[in-house]
């Protein structure tokens, strides 16, 4: 597998998060992503699924870039199955899972036809919902056996949550009238405007999420680390409000939102992220920062994000303009008044 750095996970997240394009459209980006993540030596392939009834599965946008007849041929019994107990052990139970790990006899034809098509194993990243209703995303192997590390499965389980969180985003904005709707259907542009900005406030969090803690942090729980990644209702930092819930009635679509609980300050920060905001705040671009510090452009982005989020605002601009760094830029020692290459010269 291609090492999973931080670069392709939040390459991953956003493909995930991109919310503004159609279906197949997004369903071949995430493949795209898939594959930078995981490595060209494999095939992929992507589908939405009903499996809100287990004894009639249903298959939808289904994307397979590269694919061939034989492949092709091969997944069709997955299409056709009526089989419930493998419908409901699968499309509504794991949301990351190996065929041969897996052990269900409905896989053994599958495999078998993988095997003499020079193929060895293949797993999911199950976007699941309650609903029965997700999306799926298949990399085939050339190993026998998908094994990845527990950390990498903890990882690819984030990824699964994350997929589920996006898909079920999607499925509720597409309740959300069009620019063309006539204005007495459209919600209001400040209602927009909010709705905007908890989207955008979810991505932040789940680019967050999704990348790997520095090494200085200390680990997170898995179930602290599912209950964020799971968690699309996050807080908007500048409306203070949380999406539940979009629907329609006597003509007229109605958001409900909630107040959301006041974000902490700047005593919430990790000494790591309170190195990069200092930085920041001095007037250090984040590959100065990365240089200075010996870290990846992407983790002063991750941190940056985080640091946001924990202050209560959702940009670089507005974290820098905060008043709780005040007191940050007040402990700064003079030496670290310049960036990188003005000390160095």
């Amino acid at each position: 597998m291609t090492t999973l750095d931080e670069t392709r996970l939040v390459g991953f997240i956003e493909a995930v998060f991109s919310l503004e394009i159609d279906d197949r459209g997004w369903l071949a980006q995430l493949l795209s992503a898939f594959e930078a993540l995981c490595g060209s030596e494999h095939h992929y392939r992507g589908f939405f699924y009903d499996a809100s009834d287990v004894n009639h599965l249903k298959l939808w946008n289904v994307a397979a870039p590269q694919s061939t007849p034989e492949l092709d041929a091969t997944f069709e019994p997955l299409a056709r199955s009526v089989d419930p107990e493998f419908v409901t052990s699968t499309f509504r139970s794991l949301p990351v899972s190996s065929a041969r790990k897996s052990g269900m006899p409905q896989l053994a034809p599958v495999l078998a036809q993988l095997e003499q098509n020079g193929w060895g194993d293949f797993f999911h990243l199950n976007g699941l919902d309650a609903s029965g209703i997700g999306c799926l995303l298949l990399c085939v192997c050339r190993e026998r056996e998908f094994s990845p590390s527990p950390a990498e499965l903890r990882l690819f389980r984030r990824l699964a949550a994350n997929l589920s969180t996006a898909f079920r985003c999607r499925r509720k904005l597409s309740s959300i009238p069009t620019l063309e709707a006539s204005a007495s259907e459209k919600p209001s542009e400040d209602v927009n405007a909010r709705l905007a900005q908890v989207v955008s406030a979810a991505e932040e969090q789940l680019r967050a999420v999704a990348a790997a803690e520095p090494d200085d942090a200390p680990p997170i729980k898995s179930k602290r680390a599912r209950r964020n990644s799971l968690d699309f209702m996050h807080p908007s930092s500048t409306a203070h409000l949380t999406l539940v819930h979009t629907f329609e009635e006597n003509g007229s679509r109605y958001i409900v939102a909630r107040e959301s609980e006041a974000h902490a300050g700047i005593g919430a920060l990790t000494e790591r992220e309170r190195q990069i905001v200092r930085h920041a705040s001095d007037g250090f671009t984040n590959k100065q920062i990365a240089y200075d510090l010996g870290i990846s452009d992407a983790t002063v982005r991750v941190l940056m994000a985080r640091a946001a989020n924990r202050i209560g605002v959702r940009t670089r601009r507005e974290l820098l303009a905060h008043p709780a760094l005040r007191e940050l830029r007040s402990q700064a020692a003079p030496e670290n008044a310049a960036p990188p290459s003005a000390r160095a010269g």
